[in-house]
């Protein structure tokens, strides 16, 4: 199944065969191609009921837009902090529930355990960032 490494106080857990990597991506063929650049992030959420909430993306400098699909597969509630470039937002999800949500800007992603019968919140998150390129004027 798993092993458990302890770093420093805190307990990483390493899986083996189980597919912790994003989906791969179908290829829409004959749509229009934008400049944007696109990239995902996406892994498992791992977050006990006594440890504090736990950062699982956060951007540095620039700001993406982003889509955010968070899975809860346990039988707990966990409590999704999502800081955008001028607000926060909390969103609750339940046990076996899924959530997508698109921001206009992400900062950071936290999730803290926010109760139920288990003691682990187990689930996964995908986020899919698009960052705009900048078009510059060429000087002819």
């Amino acid at each position: 199944m798993g092993k458990s490494i302890r770093v420093n106080k805190q307990t990483t857990i390493v899986s083996v065969n189980t597919r912790t990597s994003c989906p791969p991506k179908k290829r829409n063929r004959g749509k229009r191609q934008t400049n944007d650049y696109i990239e995902e992030a996406c892994g498992v959420i791992f977050q006990k009921s006594d440890a504090p909430p736990q950062v699982y993306f956060r951007a540095v400098g620039v700001l993406p837009s982003a889509s955010l699909l968070l899975q809860n597969d346990s039988n707990c509630e966990m409590e999704a902090i999502i800081q955008m470039r001028t607000k926060e937002i909390t969103q609750t999800i339940r046990q076996s529930q899924q959530v997508s949500i698109v921001l206009p800007s992400l900062t950071r992603l936290t999730i803290r355990w926010a109760g139920g019968e288990s003691q682990v919140c187990r689930g996964r998150y995908n986020i899919v960032l698009r960052h705009r390129q900048i078009r510059r004027k060429s000087h002819a």
